[in-house]
């Protein structure tokens, strides 16, 4: 269902905004509670000062749409689980209570059904995943292991309505790419989405389907060519596997990657920057994967300059025709689970560094397990999308206003030092990301071995376009071998002009 953007006091009422029509501290002065008993016009009215209060409007050149069905909200994972549903009501609330609704269109998505999620899902996981439940689950059936389910940490717990939320934030990824597709949308976002761990038939880190293969898959119906980026603290693993033999996709993620505070390989484990797809030459995937591997308590200024060094260049060499960015906010400071020291708008920089390039864009969520801040960044992630610059006090009308407010909450503004409750040692130098763009760089050339994401239009036959890519990956490599053996008879070189080991002289 479409809902049309303010145009007039007889706005129509929908399921999204009903709840909380937004005005400004400096309109209405009152709180919520107050608010909830002004009359509909009168609601009207406030935030049609709002709005051109502080300039609201739709953006000129482009449009943008949100997508999102309210009842994604409803689910629960568990009481001491970190993936809270409720982060996207508070998004919500932020979004709409700043009055970010009339500068975009509104959308509110139907759940994917079965057919829709086995584009990329094995119909039997899919059906096992229709039917469990909390009353039903049996933690020693075979399938209920094999499929990801239980387990020491019990990652993705079984749920009441676990069919139903999977359909939901699912059917809103469709949905934004679907805007794209139709033209309808320049940028399209739907917070509720971004679930990149899930495989073809195993839930995986809180994620249980992988709305993002199937938003690109669809993507991939009338673009040649799509990227995917990654900013989640966590590696985008089951986007990359899902992709990883064609060359049609390229993955990109900026992840944490080592040992964590526990002595265990932080999850999922993978996502070095010597992973770049399948080994094999025959295989398109090859070199289509680029992984960004980051230490603990990586700041603003070396992240932004990482993403927009990297990213850039990515762009420039692959020339995708349309972009899904997950925008992951466990990557932020003060995260129950991640390792960064990243601020709101330094997280908030990769999009308006991605936008910037000006191709069609899905914008999704992901991680982020400190719901306050999930929200604040993604709504002012949101402002980035549509040009709008937030004014830093939040409204006193939003609901559930005392989540924001105390000095361990933020203050009750949107963009708070987010080190202020735990500041994580940085272990990134300068000189090791510095090397760490040079390796991206240099792995970035094995892609130039990838004719194929060019439309063949000259009736090249598949052997043909497979030699040329042997051809370029064997000079690589044989120019690879050279600068080795180079390196070492300069050091036999230096060696001998030493002495060292000579005459056996101690120095």
């Amino acid at each position: 269902m479409r809902v049309s953007g303010y145009s007039s006091s007889s706005r129509p009422s929908n399921n999204i905004v009903e709840e909380y029509l937004s005005p400004v501290n400096d309109v209405y002065t009152g709180d919520f509670q107050g608010f909830k008993r002004l009359t509909d016009s009168e609601k009207q009215e406030v935030i049609a000062r709002e709005a051109e209060e502080y300039g609201l409007e739709r953006p000129q050149g482009y449009n943008v749409s949100f997508h999102y069905n309210p009842h994604v909200e409803y689910h629960h994972f568990g009481s001491s689980h970190p993936m809270k549903p409720w982060r996207l009501t508070l998004t919500k609330q932020l979004v709409l209570s700043y009055g970010l609704e009339y500068t975009m269109d509104l959308y509110e998505p139907r759940p994917a059904n079965f057919n829709e999620l086995s584009i990329f899902h094995d119909r039997e996981y899919l059906s096992y995943l229709s039917e469990i439940t909390p009353q039903n689950a049996k933690p020693d059936d075979s399938q209920y292991i094999a499929y990801g389910f239980g387990g020491d940490s019990n990652d993705c717990p079984v749920f009441d309505g676990l069919w139903n939320y999977v359909s939901l934030y699912t059917g809103a990824s469709m949905s934004a790419a679907y805007n794209l597709l139709n033209k309808q949308s320049d940028i399209a976002i739907n917070w509720s989405g971004g679930l990149h761990h899930a495989k073809k038939n195993l839930a995986s880190g809180f994620c249980y389907v992988n709305d993002i293969v199937i938003a690109i898959q669809l993507l991939l119906t009338q673009h040649q060519r799509v990227l995917y980026i990654d900013i989640d603290v966590h590696h985008g693993d089951g986007v990359e596997q899902a992709f990883e033999s064609t060359d049609r996709v390229f993955t990109l993620s900026f992840h944490k990657y080592g040992i964590d505070r526990h002595g265990w390989p932080f999850f999922p484990g993978t996502g070095n920057i010597d992973e770049m797809g399948p080994k094999d030459p025959a295989n398109r995937g090859k070199a289509h994967s680029l992984n960004i591997p980051i230490d603990d308590g990586i700041d603003d200024h070396q992240y932004k300059w990482l993403f927009k060094t990297v990213t850039a260049k990515v762009i420039e060499k692959y020339n995708p025709q349309a972009i899904v960015l997950q925008s992951g906010a466990d990557s932020l400071g003060g995260d129950r689970l991640g390792r960064f020291n990243l601020n709101i708008k330094a997280h908030g920089s990769c999009i308006e560094t991605v936008k910037s390039f000006g191709r069609p864009l899905v914008l999704i969520g992901g991680g982020g397990y400190t719901p306050r801040n999930v929200a604040r960044t993604w709504c002012h992630e949101t402002a980035v999308c549509v040009g709008a610059n937030l004014h830093n006090d939040l409204p006193t009308h939003i609901p559930y206003l005392q989540a924001f407010q105390g000095e361990e909450n933020g203050g009750g503004i949107l963009y708070p030092d987010l080190h202020n409750t735990k500041r994580h040692d940085n272990l990134n130098t300068d000189p090791a990301l510095q090397k760490l763009v040079e390796k991206a760089m240099e792995n970035l050339r094995y892609m130039e071995g990838s004719p194929s994401v060019v439309v063949n239009t000259k009736g090249i036959t598949e052997e043909q376009i497979m030699k040329v890519r042997e051809q370029i990956d064997q000079e690589l490599a044989d120019e690879e071998e050279d600068r080795l053996h180079s390196l070492a008879v300069e050091k036999t070189r230096r060696t001998r002009e030493r002495n060292v080991g000579g005459r056996n002289e101690r120095r």
